[in-house]
């Protein structure tokens, strides 16, 4: 990736929409410290849950917006995209940076709508989401209208998209919503791999199975459920440990009472929130990332592998292009309870080889650390700004969706 000078100006003002405060925080900090430096002002529009203040301190503005996340009411919908091109209007940004699926369409739609003209859009695709991924007519009827919209705002704005895959960078310039020469990969969020140091594997006789995420059905924890029941159920005395809140406002929602029960199952227990992942994974032998798609590169996943522990993850875009089988772990179809048992059962059987594949993981995590994400994003607002654009494109034919080079 070519270098773009230091020396190029800085961005006025830099608007971030996301969904929500708590998805910002838990995911975003590299993102929005990064983009702090790199210009005099960063607005974040995200729905307020009571954490606006934290995100303040690391030295931006808020403005509390609902994007009433999972509605598919078109009125309600209307609404969120006229309020987001008033908002855009008024705060006037020389850059608008949607983060996820559902801000960058209403995004794409407000800007459509607004007087202001940005000097560059930023769509940072996490994931398919619900309109690229789930199965719902619903979801084939949204499709095209997304695609659309997104297209729109390609057409219209110097655009640029930003993926934690080559294989979504891909699909995009395919639909002819981005470009080759304005995409970039961004290896995930960002891990702080001080904040999850490589620990020392559990001295315990039971083998710990933790999983740690939204608690969704796209997510998968229903499909580790059903393989620990399968190896229960052939003797392997082994723990599964659930950590992770039932998510109201989506779609694909685990009922609360269903976590519930999971809970009060043999060798099963659901911790709910957790305010410090690094203990989960102090106490876990085996990092289990069943996710069906539709996602992007999972944190859990990049949090266990900075710990040092082995994983088993679906075939899915995101956790594919991570872990190489029998390296740092091993690699399942998704929604397959009997093949994940037995990836489960495997690791859980072989204590040198666990040890290996973590110490594997923590090698390769070091490509996907904070410093990494902010070194991606930094390449390409500077490249936005410097003269003639320069790109900061990845070859994505020769990437094969690959996000992290091989360790």
């Amino acid at each position: 990736m070519p270098a773009v000078a230091a020396s190029v100006e800085r961005w006025a003002k830099v608007l971030v929409v996301i969904t929500e405060d708590w998805f910002a925080l838990s995911h975003f900090v590299p993102l929005i410290a990064e983009l702090r430096r790199l210009a005099a002002s960063v607005v974040v529009a995200t729905r307020a849950s009571g954490r606006l203040d934290e995100i303040e301190r690391l030295g931006v503005r808020t403005r509390p917006f609902d994007m009433h996340r999972g509605s598919l009411n078109v009125g309600v919908l209307r609404q969120v995209r006229d309020g987001l091109a008033a908002l855009i209007d008024e705060e006037r940004p020389d850059a608008v940076h949607a983060v996820a699926m559902q801000p960058m369409i209403m995004a794409s739609l407000a800007l459509a709508r607004a007087r202001h003209r940005p000097a560059l859009v930023v769509l940072h695709l996490t994931g398919q989401g619900y309109p690229g991924s789930s199965r719902a007519p619903m979801a084939y009827l949204l499709r095209p209208l997304a695609r659309s919209a997104l297209r729109h705002c390609a057409a219209r704005h110097t655009t640029w998209l930003v993926a934690d895959t080559g294989g979504d960078v891909e699909k995009t310039v395919l639909d002819r919503v981005a470009v080759p020469e304005r995409t970039a990969i961004v290896p995930g969020t960002g891990v702080d791999l001080a904040l999850y140091p490589e620990l020392p594997a559990p001295a315990k006789a039971t083998v710990q199975i933790a999983f740690a995420g939204r608690m969704l059905r796209s997510q998968g924890p229903q499909v580790l459920v059903e393989a620990h029941r399968l190896l229960r159920g052939r003797g392997l005395a082994v723990d599964l440990a659930l950590y992770g809140v039932a998510d109201s406002g989506s779609r694909e929602a685990i009922p609360r009472e269903t976590l519930a029960a999971w809970d009060a199952e043999a060798g099963i227990a659901w911790h709910a929130r957790t305010g410090d992942t690094a203990s989960v994974w102090r106490a876990a032998d085996i990092a289990a990332v069943p996710a069906l798609g539709g996602d992007g590169m999972p944190r859990a996943m990049l949090e266990a592998a900075a710990c040092g522990r082995p994983l088993v993850v679906s075939d899915v875009p995101g956790c594919r292009q991570f872990v190489r089988p029998g390296v740092e772990g091993l690699v399942v179809a998704p929604g397959d309870p009997a093949a994940l048992a037995e990836a489960l059962a495997r690791l859980a059987g072989d204590r040198t080889w666990r040890l290996e594949a973590g110490a594997a993981a923590r090698r390769r995590v070091q490509h996907c650390s904070e410093d990494a994400v902010r070194a991606k994003i930094r390449d390409v607002y500077r490249a936005a700004r410097a003269p003639g654009g320069a790109s900061v494109a990845v070859a994505v034919a020769a990437d094969k969706g690959a996000a992290v080079r091989s360790a």
